[in-house]
């Protein structure tokens, strides 16, 4: 009886994550992503009309980071502090770069991290402070 469970929850979380999966390649098409830079054969880009501004130093965007070499592509959704210089990644998909086929990703945040005035993500910050809207 116990393995019957856990067959059933198994299938139903697969199913639940691949159709997470499809849904959000759907809403790929739907993305206006804008290039902001690129470094080491990385290009970043910003989906400007996902930006949510919550308060004058913070601000939530969809991010991706496609990687030519590794025909990878990832999204992330990032909410940035520009007053403690941090980041912090909420979730993300991992896609190959050519056909978009979701291969992976996490709805799990991970822990804020800073960066430096150098790093890529302040190269998005900066892209993002840039745009129009209303603090």
């Amino acid at each position: 009886m116990i393995q019957r469970i856990q067959k059933i929850l198994l299938l139903t979380g697969t199913t639940l994550w691949l159709l997470g999966s499809v849904c959000f390649a759907v809403d790929l098409d739907d993305r206006d992503l804008e290039f902001v830079d690129a470094r080491d054969g990385t290009g970043y880009y910003v989906d400007v009309d996902s930006l949510n501004f919550t308060s004058d130093h913070e601000v939530t965007a969809c991010v991706a980071m496609v990687k030519s070499r590794t025909n990878r592509m990832f999204l992330y959704s990032i909410h940035f502090d520009t007053a403690a210089a941090t980041y912090q990644i909420m979730n993300s998909r991992v896609m190959r770069y050519d056909t978009k086929e979701p291969i992976g990703g996490s709805d799990q945040p991970l822990p804020a991290s800073g960066y430096g005035i150098a790093s890529p993500m302040r190269a998005i910050v900066d892209y993002i402070y840039n745009q129009p809207h209303d603090s």
